[in-house]
């Protein structure tokens, strides 16, 4: 949704509901520039996805989870992650590294 800095000005507190409860952002426009209302829980989430990419190392590390998860090497039960193995006796799960189930 796009609106003007009058619009903005006019309904901001609609808009702050709004964004609070859909999770989406809203683009003010003025001749001044352009700037965006956001929840801040969705702002909190853009830092730390910056901050988290910002290491190469980092960067590398989720683009694998990803690549596992796409894969199916990875699943969630009960709120936790596991990572599938392969024992003598056949396939089982265990617990991610780190993870609260570990």
């Amino acid at each position: 949704m796009s609106v003007t800095a009058s619009e903005a000005r006019q309904r901001l507190f609609p808009l702050i509901e709004q964004v609070t409860a859909d999770q989406t952002a809203v683009e003010i426009v003025s001749k001044k520039g352009t700037a965006f209302l956001v929840s801040a829980d969705e702002y909190h989430s853009l830092k730390e996805t910056v901050h988290l990419l910002r290491s190469p190392v980092n960067a590398g590390r989720l683009r694998e989870s990803l690549a596992e998860v796409a894969d199916g090497a990875v699943h969630r039960s009960g709120g936790h992650s596991f990572h599938r193995t392969t024992a003598v006796s056949g396939a089982h799960s265990q617990p991610l590294s780190g993870d609260p189930a570990g």
